[in-house]
């Protein structure tokens, strides 16, 4: 066994064969959905061992071994770090895939989903890389699965976009804590990528912005993740042509209020022909 129950939630045990394998350890969250399925596939491609965070756990696979753990509850965290810790192995990547919206305008909403999309978002990340990092070797890798909400503001997601700008700022500061000890930090901005995530986001009104530019594949964000790991790079914005004005426009905001109904206009083209693709409309 893999896993057992213990204080009400599954920890991953100290399995023999997870001990003396030869391949190097990948830690993905999210792994059970969206990008993280085709990014575990990859990864196990590709010579590593996958440790699979999800809610859910999941089924053992040949090499991987799925872990429940609820990203909102940081004493998870806390236990899961702590069973690792005790494989006595070096976690050589380690990826946030983990992510959660709810579109709502402020003045009204729900508490539970802001603390939910904080917690998953922003808080976990920060905390799961503080608990591993001394297990992280040289030349080891963290890796962000972010979004161009944080660049772009996205009326009626405030909570996501401040997540997302938050996620980008620990990055970035995260780079220079860990660059001494040779560990790479990267970040990935995709715009909207075509998960189930994405498609309860448009039935709860999520923003047009999101189809200026067609969506794209979760394995063809996985297949990003696997080209920083072979060359690393801080930021990787896609498609490139978005994140350069993105950028753009974060630092002049003037502009950005000026070319948002355009884009706006843009966007809603873009959603009508999305939703004509997936046959509803």
């Amino acid at each position: 066994m893999l896993a057992k129950r213990m204080d009400g939630f599954a920890l991953v045990t100290t399995s023999e064969h997870l001990r003396s394998s030869t391949r190097p350890l990948a830690l993905v969250t999210g792994a059970a959905g969206g990008i993280g399925v085709p990014l575990v596939s990859r990864l196990v491609a590709a010579g590593y061992h996958v440790l699979a965070l999800s809610r859910s756990g999941g089924e053992e696979q040949p090499f991987v071994t799925p872990i429940p753990c609820d990203l909102t509850k940081p004493e998870q965290i806390e236990q899961v770090v702590a069973q690792i810790a005790a494989l006595d192995r070096r976690v050589q990547v380690l990826v946030h895939s983990a992510g959660v919206i709810v579109p709502q305008r402020m003045g009204g909403g729900d508490t539970a989903a802001v603390s939910c999309q904080l917690a998953v978002n922003l808080e976990a990340p920060i905390l799961l890389t503080m608990k591993l990092l001394p297990h992280i070797p040289s030349g080891g890798h963290v890796v962000f699965i972010n979004s161009m909400a944080a660049l772009v503001p996205l009326e009626g997601s405030s909570i996501y976009t401040a997540s997302k700008f938050g996620l980008r700022g620990f990055a970035l500061s995260l780079a220079q804590d860990v660059r001494k000890r040779g560990i790479h930090v990267s970040s990935v901005f995709p715009g909207a990528v075509d998960t189930p995530m994405l498609k309860r986001e448009i039935d709860n009104g999520g923003s047009p912005l999101n189809f200026v530019t067609a969506p794209a594949t979760a394995d063809g964000i996985a297949a990003i993740v696997m080209g920083l790991l072979r060359r690393p790079r801080a930021e990787v914005f896609c498609p490139s042509s978005d994140g350069i004005l993105a950028q753009l426009m974060l630092m002049m905001p003037r502009v950005w209020r000026l070319i948002l109904p355009i884009l706006l206009k843009k966007g809603r083209k873009g959603l009508r022909k999305y939703l004509d693709g997936q046959g509803r409309c």
